[in-house]
Parts: C-alpha cells; structure tokens; sequence
C-alpha cells in the first residue's frame, strides 16, 4: 500500500529525561508469548466458538464464489480507506506528509493488533520524532487523532438515523436508542475536552482520574503502570488549543470520514457475498459498526479480535435472520481480512524498514504508552 521513498530524514538524538522510564528491550520469550497469546485467542474464536454457530463449507462456498471484479473492487475500496485513517493525523500533526501519515497509522495498526493497550499511539510518537517533527506539534495532534477516531464511532447511529429518514425507510427502536445514546456520550466527551482545554484546574482533575482508572486496571493484569499522565494531560492542555480551534472541526470531519471510508469496505463485503440494502439496510451495518467501535476502546483482546467477529455476526444476523448467518460470516471474515489481518504484515514490514534493527523498542515502549517515548541515539536509515 505504501511504497518505501528516497527522502530520509536525519534521526534527532533526544536524550533522556530524569522521568522517563526505563524501557527494556523485550526477550525472545516474551515476544513469542505475544504471539502464542494471539493465535490462541484467534483459534478458540474460530475453532471453537463460530463453528457452534454457522456452518463453515457454506462459508467457504460463499467466499469462492468471489469473482475477480468483485475482489479488485474491494481492494481498491480498503486503500482509500487506509489514506482516510490517516487523514486525522495528516491534518492535526503539524509537518507530517501524507506518505507518513499512512505509514506511521498501519504500523500502529499493526503494533496495536498485535500489543493491548495504546501502543499504537507510543510507536507513532517514536515515528514522528525520528522524521523530526517538532513534539510541541507531534504529541498534541496524535492525542487528538487517536481521541477523535475514537470519538467518531458515536456519531454512527446519528448518520445511520438522517439516511434513514432521508431515503423514508423504518428504522429499529434499537437504533434510535443507539443514535440517542451515541449523541449523549458525544455530548458529554466534546465538553469534557472542551473544558480540560479551557481550565487547567479540570485538566487536573481529568488527569487524576485518568492516573487512578489506569492504575487499577494495570494491577489487575500485574504490570507497572503509566507514570506523568496527570503531566501529560497538563502538557496536552497547554498545546493542543491552537489545533483545535484552526483545524479540530476538520480532524473530527476526517475521523468520521474514516469510519464511513471502512463501511463502504464492508458494504462491498456484504454485496459480494449476496447480501444485499434489503435484506441488510445500510443504517444496520452503521449501527453494528457504532456498537463493535464503542466495544472494541475496551483492550479485551489485541486489534479486537474475536470480539469484533463475535459481534459483526452475532448483530447483523439478528437483522437477516439465521438463514443468512453463513453468508454474513464469510463478509465478516473478508471484511476483517482487509482491516485487521492485512495491515499487521504490512505494518511490520514497513516498521523493520523505517525503524531498521531498532524496531524490536517498540515493544518495550508498549510497557508505558501513557508516556511519549523519546527517540534516544542512532536509529538506522529510514525509507520515509
């Protein structure tokens, strides 16, 4: 998808700071565990929990009948939508050209499929300094990137709603609850910024209660926490006001765009296998796409996997009924197959050729993501 170009940057040496943490480089072992834990969980979704539920020769037969239209087609459609993930970066990271936008967004896509937690925002800070963009610019509007990505799934079931009403077909109660719902969290999360970028008091607060929730959460899986993020939402107050008042409205514009750019994906996921806008309305597909995004913040699994398969099948073929289940299977598969299963070797491809023998850091940094790694001594030649 992204082609290696002749425009190396020169490597900043930032040297390290008396608070950042130590990152120690991952052992083999522990790098073979992060993969065994992976594929576990990949085979007990599709070994043992989907075969209780569809009816694999019928999926394979559904996924053979793909002619080869059909799949160019859909690959096209999954490139655009890999340059609109990174839209959001692109227009909030002062500096950042397109080419490493898309690249610096499917190696984290990659790293986060592979590591829980926010380790793809960790990689992409180490990504931007060694294309020395300036920190003041980098780290302010990757935080909002990742937080509008994350914030666009909420106005799914709105825009799902206005089609709806728009082309004058019913619409479920489910998904005018869903819409109501999305709208109230969006409310609440758009004030919530809004006020830690207006009062340092609330930013401190904010921090407090984000330090404690991570705290707990990273005693239960027996790991050390993240320090400095009462300092990192302080620091994120004082640099992102700027971004987001020239471009904010435009980055939120760029995420949704992102969203709708991977359902157009699974549209044509759901069209190649037979599933057509009336046995499956479109505001169905955005609303169980609005449901996996809002289940999928949660880090239960790495990249969601499992969970978002589980789910896709589970709502869409509440909405065809269980005769189509095989069918719905097999468009969720190709679906994932292009988001989620495509950018993982593609990423790492891409993070070996820019970070050279320094790509294993990666995993180290994951350990304290909360925390924008530094970018300390030689780091190889980059191909971006």
């Amino acid at each position: 998808m992204v082609s290696p170009m002749a425009d190396a940057a020169s490597t900043p040496s930032v040297p390290a700071t008396a608070t950042s943490p130590v990152r120690a480089r991952p052992s083999r072992r522990s790098i073979l565990l992060r993969i065994g834990l992976l594929a576990a969980i990949v085979g007990f979704v599709f070994v043992v929990v989907l075969p209780r539920v569809v009816d694999y020769d019928a999926v394979r037969a559904a996924l053979a009948g793909l002619t080869a239209g059909q799949l160019a087609l859909l690959f096209a459609a999954t490139g655009l939508a890999y340059v609109a993930n990174a839209s959001p970066a692109r227009l909030l990271v002062g500096g950042l050209s397109w080419r490493r936008a898309v690249a610096a967004d499917l190696v984290g896509r990659a790293v986060a499929s592979t590591i829980p937690g926010p380790s793809d925002v960790a990689i992409k800070s180490i990504l931007y300094r060694q294309w020395a963009i300036p920190v003041k610019s980098a780290n302010p509007g990757l935080v909002l990137a990742s937080f509008f990505e994350s914030l666009s799934s909420l106005v799914l079931p709105l825009i799902a709603t206005i089609g709806v009403i728009l082309t004058g077909h019913a619409t479920s109660s489910r998904v005018v609850w869903l819409t109501i719902v999305g709208m109230v969290l969006f409310a609440i999360a758009t004030l919530v910024l809004s006020a830690v970028v207006r009062s340092e008091t609330i930013a401190r607060i904010v921090g407090e209660w984000l330090d404690r929730i991570a705290h707990r959460i990273w005693r239960w899986f027996r790991r050390t926490p993240p320090e400095g993020i009462v300092e990192g939402v302080l620091e994120f107050r004082a640099r992102s006001g700027d971004i987001l008042s020239q471009r904010g409205l435009v980055g939120f514009a760029a995420a949704v765009g992102a969203k709708l750019g991977w359902f157009v994906v699974l549209e044509l996921s759901l069209a190649a296998v037979g599933i057509d806008g009336e046995a499956l309305p479109p505001s169905a597909v955005l609303a169980a796409m609005a449901v996996v995004g809002i289940v999928a913040l949660v880090p239960i699994t790495p990249g969601a996997i499992g969970v978002s398969e589980v789910a896709y099948i589970g709502l869409l073929s509440a909405v065809t009924g269980p005769d189509s289940a095989e069918q719905i299977t097999a468009a969720v598969l190709l679906f994932r197959i292009v988001q989620w299963l495509g950018p993982i070797p593609i990423g790492w491809t891409l993070l070996v050729l820019i970070r050279g023998r320094h790509w294993t850091e990666v995993l180290a940094a994951s350990q304290t993501a909360a925390t924008p790694p530094s970018v300390k001594g030689s780091q190889g030649s980059s191909a971006f």
